[in-house]
């Protein structure tokens, strides 16, 4: 069987900017590797029909799986529970947990609670690194934790809070969404938001005054003064992919939901720390450990999340860099693994781009360009086709959980 390795670069922003001439980051971009691959193989865009929620993240991959996500998709709470290999019960519910910076009009607004006059500073917790934020959860467990409460910790600003036997529908926002924003209109909504919001209030009672925070506020650091629920997820448990596929698979990524999909398919998985937006040695070892899987490996599925890169120190960085991260992207993990794989016909190169949901909401573009590229002896003259949304808008939308299949029945 051919081996197959996707590349998913996800969370571009799909707006046009003026600096930019109205273009693109994808448009912008100068990506060679990428284009010469389009001319060479199948391009279109990919999606889901009829899925309300945003074509991104660990959904993505779970589509590329097959798995029907109106069905096993619940949120990124159980996945990441998975990623950190928690065990959820039937009834429990997974949050993820995420500290944050919020700020007040005149200072760090200590003394306020969760309302419209408390501003989203940093989705990131101002950069706060794991083990200063073993410490914050540490003392949010020892204050908040009940047998209906738990929190568990993660990496640097990612974690995790299960709610035991929750019940009622609860709407919760992406801290992301809120950057700059009063928090007002982003708290958790709905039948059971009050529990979730008592417990984001105590949280900041406890975090504001840390010595931690203390710590980082006289370093000019911002403090990681919040925790913002999420993103919740029931427990599910997938069947196996390797029921369907005799492939011996595993992803690659640093994202705790992402792998999680892989885990809970049973795939083999390899969790990363984040790198730094355009960090070329952070991409180069991607692009090292994606090729030497593919000697063990009929799957490799690697995971870039882009949306991150999106913002440097709460604030979002200029278009003309997140053309030069990209374009890193294109030379150190796409030109280096197309380098690797060579004129090797039994090695299939697939390339997804997705969006960011949160620039969608603000007018950007949902298409996701994909390509499949079946190896170089496959045709004699190609020409470069530049792999972006333009290009690609009005081709049919294919069906992301078909993909896999079509490819493992025709080749």
């Amino acid at each position: 069987m051919r081996k197959t390795i996707v590349i998913h670069v996800d969370g571009l922003t799909g707006q046009s900017y003026q600096e930019l001439g109205d273009q693109t980051v994808l448009q912008s971009a100068r990506t060679p590797h990428l284009d010469e691959l389009a001319g060479q193989g199948e391009l279109g865009r990919l999606g889901v029909s009829r899925e309300p929620r945003p074509f991104c993240g660990e959904m993505v991959l779970l589509a590329l799986l097959g798995y029907d996500t109106h069905k096993w998709y619940t949120g990124p709470g159980a996945f990441e529970a998975g990623g950190l290999e928690v065990v959820l019960d039937s009834h429990d519910v997974a949050y993820l947990c995420h500290l944050v910076t919020l700020r007040g009009q005149d200072g760090w607004g200590d003394g306020k609670k969760l309302g419209p006059h408390l501003f989203m500073a940093d989705p990131f917790g101002g950069g706060i690194g794991t083990e200063d934020a073993r410490e914050l959860i540490d003392a949010v467990n020892e204050q908040l934790i009940s047998e209906n409460i738990q929190f568990y910790m993660g990496n640097q600003h990612r974690h995790l809070m299960v709610w035991v036997g929750a019940s009622g529908k609860v709407a919760c926002r992406n801290p992301y969404e809120a950057l700059g924003q009063s928090i007002e209109a982003y708290l958790p909504d709905g039948d059971g938001s009050q529990i979730l919001r008592e417990l984001m209030a105590a949280s900041r009672a406890i975090l504001c005054h840390h010595p931690v925070n203390q710590e980082r506020l006289s370093a000019g650091l911002k403090p990681a003064n919040c925790l913002w629920l999420w993103g919740a997820g029931k427990p599910v448990e997938l069947p196996q992919f390797q029921e369907r596929w005799p492939v011996n698979g595993i992803v690659i990524s640093p994202d705790g939901p992402y792998v999680g999909v892989g885990m809970a398919a049973g795939l083999q998985t390899v969790k990363l720390e984040h790198g730094a937006g355009g960090d070329i040695a952070w991409l180069q070892d991607m692009a090292n450990r994606a090729s030497t899987a593919l000697d063990r490996h009929s799957l490799v599925c690697l995971h870039i999340p882009f949306c991150e890169w999106g913002l440097k120190d709460g604030q979002a960085v200029p278009p003309s860099q997140l053309v030069e991260y990209l374009q890193q992207v294109d030379e150190q993990v796409i030109g280096a693994i197309q380098q690797s794989v060579g004129r090797h016909d039994s090695i299939r190169i697939v390339v997804l781009v997705t969006s960011c949901p949160n620039w969608q909401k603000n007018g950007g573009s949902s298409i996701s360009p994909y390509l499949v590229f079946e190896g170089e002896g496959e045709k004699s003259e190609h020409h470069a086709v530049p792999m972006n949304e333009r290009e690609v808008a009005n081709r049919p939308l294919r069906d992301a959980t078909k993909l896999f299949e079509r490819l493992m029945v025709t080749h």
